[in-house]
């Protein structure tokens, strides 16, 4: 006979999740949940949860499905999950649905085709035409190809699964179709011409951290709870918490009487407390002060600004960098957004997922902001098709040999100075030895 308590533990391992996703009109998707109580006698409490796939936002999901959405700081995704009461052998299936969110929209491709158009056609007629026509060549291939491959992996034509490997594949594909439309945005600017938009990207993403984050001093409080959970017995109850990836063992400043360790496998930090006893029901809140990775993320937002203010003040009455200047005040614009924002007050999932969100809106301006100082920096080698070449025009096949003849002239005047130097240091040398030829030594 299987103890209460063994058989709920069962229960637990037991859970069948059975992910299935289904087509639903208007671009969405379902992912079905489906909760078993292995139990042929007795009622359980199932708890049921799904990690919802990697880049899905609460916003993104559409019906939860009667499940509650919260995010897994260390998988970085959100979850569903809920526990219910079944009954005997009872199996519930809960309906999830997501906007399908793995699509590149078309007006997207259609956008950065027209833009390497337009810059395709204002350098014709300079020296810059064949690089550009290449650079175009590479552009509106990849575009072609992401185009093809996503209209073949539509959901219901294939598996949820590669439907979004498709999508990482083709988001790859497509930074690299912006760095090449950032080479011909580099040419246009070069010849004294204006753009009527800048849609390419840097030639390196800047870090994403500057390493600067925990060196503020801010400090915060993660409070950790452990219940007991039986209702009748003292138990020892053992206690592990895991602390965000960024959080490193040097950044706990007040353990509260806990141990801290390192999972080197996973690369993560946490608090433990083994052989803790509790009453029944009793509850204890560890009160652990830690650096916070995150307060760093101020410090870039004038940084930021002052990047942008130098640009405007370089293309303050610019006809050629209209653009860049029009760049320039929208990321100001968009960083006053993020200047705005106001996070959770206490450190929980929720504040860790803000943060994480706002650093990668701050890494996102400091690309963009980079983008447009590139407009200043000596311009990367041209590409034609997909090989760098020289901005110096070659030499005619005459002028070739021309050079040809006067360096081999040159090392023969030079041979032969060298000889001469030589045979007569030799002479002389000889004749200096006793004052006479060797031929009259006795």
């Amino acid at each position: 006979m299987v103890s209460k308590q063994k058989l709920r533990y069962r229960c637990l391992v037991a859970l069948l999740l059975a992910l299935c996703w289904v087509p639903v009109q208007g671009a969405v998707v379902t992912l079905k949940i489906r909760a078993i109580n292995p139990s042929k006698t007795e009622k359980q409490k199932v708890p049921v949860k799904a990690h919802l796939p990697r880049g899905v936002q609460p916003a993104d999901v559409v019906n939860s499905g009667e499940l509650d959405v919260s995010y897994d700081v260390s998988t970085r995704t959100y979850v569903v999950s809920k526990e219910i009461e079944l009954a005997p052998s009872e199996a519930r299936t809960f309906d999830v649905t997501l906007r399908d969110i793995w699509v590149i929209p078309e007006a997207t491709i259609k956008e950065l085709s027209g833009h390497a158009q337009k810059m395709s056609a204002a350098l014709k007629g300079t020296d810059k035409a064949d690089t550009a026509t290449g650079c175009k060549e590479l552009i509106d291939g990849g575009l072609k190809d992401i185009l093809a491959r996503q209209e073949a992996a539509t959901v219901g034509a294939v598996k949820p699964v590669d439907h979004i490997r498709v999508y990482e594949s083709n988001m790859e594909s497509l930074e690299r179709v912006r760095k090449d439309v950032g080479v011909l945005e580099n040419l246009v600017i070069a010849t004294g011409k204006d753009l009527d938009s800048i849609l390419g990207t840097p030639k390196m993403l800047p870090p994403p951290d500057s390493g600067d984050s925990s060196a503020t001093g801010a400090v915060v409080t993660l409070h950790i709870k452990i219940t007991n959970p039986s209702l009748t017995e003292k138990k020892k109850v053992p206690l592990r918490h895991e602390f965000p990836a960024e959080i490193r063992p040097t950044d706990v400043v007040d353990a509260a009487g806990l141990q801290i360790g390192f999972d080197a496998s996973r690369n993560i930090c946490y608090a433990y407390l083994e052989d803790l006893e509790l009453a029944p029901q009793e509850s204890r809140v560890f009160d652990v002060k830690i650096k916070d990775p995150w307060a760093g993320l101020t410090g870039k937002f004038p940084r930021i600004e002052k990047r942008c203010r130098d640009i405007l003040a370089i293309t303050k009455d610019m006809e050629t960098y209209k653009a860049v200047d029009a760049q320039a005040r929208a990321i100001l614009k968009d960083l006053e957004v993020v200047k705005g924002q106001k996070g959770p007050d206490r450190v929980n999932q929720d504040y860790v997922a803000f943060s994480r969100q706002q650093a990668t809106q701050v890494h996102e301006l400091e690309a963009r902001t980079q983008r447009l100082e590139e407009f200043f920096q000596p311009h990367e080698q041209p590409m034609k098709n997909g090989i760098p070449v020289m901005d110096v025009p070659r030499p005619d096949k005459q002028t070739t040999w021309i050079l040809i003849y006067i360096i081999l002239g040159f090392l023969g005047v030079f041979s032969a100075l060298f000889f001469l130097r030589w045979y007569g240091k030799s002479k002389s040398e000889t004749l200096g030895q006793s004052g006479q030829p060797s031929g009259d030594k006795k």
